[in-house]
């Protein structure tokens, strides 16, 4: 009896992996079968259905790539150039491609370009003036944690001054002392005195919160039908940022551009423009600036070299600002800055990596009123340091990384004596999924840090960390 079961056991098993072996040879033989239709229908120039074909093996199967880079050939032969790219960067983001394969990729994704220009350029010489305008835009919604709201980099306001962080103790002889939560002491009128040793005991100030931050991005553009290769392009960004743990340093922020470009040659290129600023804190303007940006573009074997000459108008408002149980004022200021860039990029590894240095060197010039004459204006310089490197995993994944190092340079400002520098250091990254055309997931963290003199010498830094999705239209 146990003989028969064994034998029954071994009969079924065999029975199995034959059925499971000719299911194998059956979806082979579809397969097979599928990729000799679509090649005889591109033999036969049918190229829709060829299309039609490629996709649907492509379904059964998506690591067929000899099949995904004939349907490139195909989506090129019906002039769909942009699909043509994404299936053929899907084959390039293969890391154990032999190099000759991809070099003969390399040269089909370089026709398929060339192809996407030449027929833009022929869709440009038949569409009429009134009809040379491009809309687009986006919308981003995110949330994360920051773990210092009060931090600003580079900028007028800096709210992470302990004097502001601090308590007022009453001594016995009526003697006020601010204590600051970073153990400094001083005066009622900001002088500090001495460190705090332990004798005045503080709870540490509480600066994180969880936030949202929502964006609106929109982009025009028009190209003018000359042979001169002029475009323009206006866009519009509405930044929201609102705390969940607080009721305050809520922002709102918006820029406006509009911009003029000039490709003279391959090589040379001209470019101006104009910009509008608006940042809002706790629902009050703070700032409004314009100002001007002209540049001077030179292309050769080793990148695009960027040249620039700026010009900026702030104003600061003069503000009180409300905190749990203090106020203070920030003075109105009038800021005109002059600055000059020097920029470089390029492409690596088969355009997968973008690498990006900028310098900038600034003059600005700020009228304070202050009740002395002599202390109303101030003049000092910057220097500032940009480096940046996006580089694409895949076709769908990209992560960047960048370093700003900001420095102004007080020192020949006569109302401080010595060095007198305000440095800022920050450090971004980013990953980015594109899950189609209209949709992007991004995860985005960032360190800054902020040294003074200033303001008694103060050394503030900040992490920040959020998650968002980003919607295109």
């Amino acid at each position: 009896m146990n003989l028969n079961f064994n034998q029954l056991y071994l009969y079924l098993f065999l029975v199995s992996i034959t059925f499971l072996s000719s299911a194998e040879q059956e979806h082979d033989k579809i397969i097979d079968e599928l990729f000799s239709q679509a090649m005889n229908e591109v033999e036969n120039k049918q190229w829709h259905k060829a299309e039609k074909t490629f996709e649907q093996l492509l379904s059964k199967n998506n690591q067929l790539h000899r099949a995904r880079v004939e349907l490139a050939n195909v989506y090129i032969a019906l002039n769909k150039n942009d699909n043509a790219i994404t299936e053929l960067d899907k084959v390039l983001s293969i890391d154990s491609l032999p190099e000759n394969v991809r070099q003969n990729i390399e040269n089909l994704k370089h026709q398929a370009i060339k192809n996407k220009l030449a027929h833009s350029s022929d869709k440009e010489a038949d569409t009429k003036l009134d009809k040379g305008h491009s809309f687009d835009g986006n919308v981003e919604f995110a949330i994360g944690y920051d773990d210092n709201v009060r931090f600003s980099f580079g900028d007028y306001f800096l709210e992470d001054d302990p004097y502001y962080d601090s308590d007022t103790i009453e001594l016995s002889d009526g003697t006020l002392l601010i204590v600051a939560g970073d153990g400094s002491v001083y005066d009622v009128e900001g002088n500090f005195l001495f460190e705090n040793d332990g004798t005045y005991n503080l709870d540490a100030i509480d600066k994180g919160s969880r936030f949202t931050e929502t964006r609106l991005n929109l982009f025009h553009e028009y190209s003018f039908n000359s042979p001169s290769k002029v475009k323009w392009s206006n866009t519009l960004n509405i930044k929201s940022i609102n705390n969940l743990d607080f009721q305050t340093y809520s922002k709102f922020q918006i820029k406006a551009d509009s911009a003029i470009s000039l490709k003279i040659n391959n090589q040379f290129g001209l470019g101006a423009l104009v910009h509008y600023r608006v940042l809002k804190r706790d629902g009050n303007t703070q700032v409004k600036s314009h100002g001007i940006d002209t540049h001077f573009t030179y292309l050769n074997d080793l990148g695009s070299w960027q040249l620039g000459l700026q010009w900026l108008q702030r104003n600061y408002k003069e503000s009180m600002i409300e905190r749990e149980n203090f106020y203070y004022f920030f003075d109105e200021v009038d800021s005109r800055t002059k600055n000059i860039s020097i920029k470089w990029s390029k492409l690596f590894k088969n355009n997968r990596l973008l690498l990006l240095a900028k310098f900038d060197y600034s003059d600005t010039q700020e009228d304070i009123p202050y009740l002395d004459p002599e202390f109303e204006s101030s003049d000092h310089t910057g220097i500032k340091y940009s480096a940046a490197a996006v580089y694409s995993l895949t076709s769908d994944i990209k992560v960047s990384l960048t370093y700003i190092n900001l420095t102004f340079d007080y020192s020949d400002y006569y109302i401080y004596f010595g060095e007198q520098k305000d440095v800022s250091k920050a450090i971004k990254s980013k990953i980015t999924y594109n899950f189609n055309q209209n949709l992007d997931v991004y995860l985005a963290a960032e360190y800054v840090n902020r040294t003074s003199d200033q303001y008694e010498g103060i050394s503030s830094n900040k992490s920040l960390a959020k998650i968002g999705v980003r919607m295109k239209f």
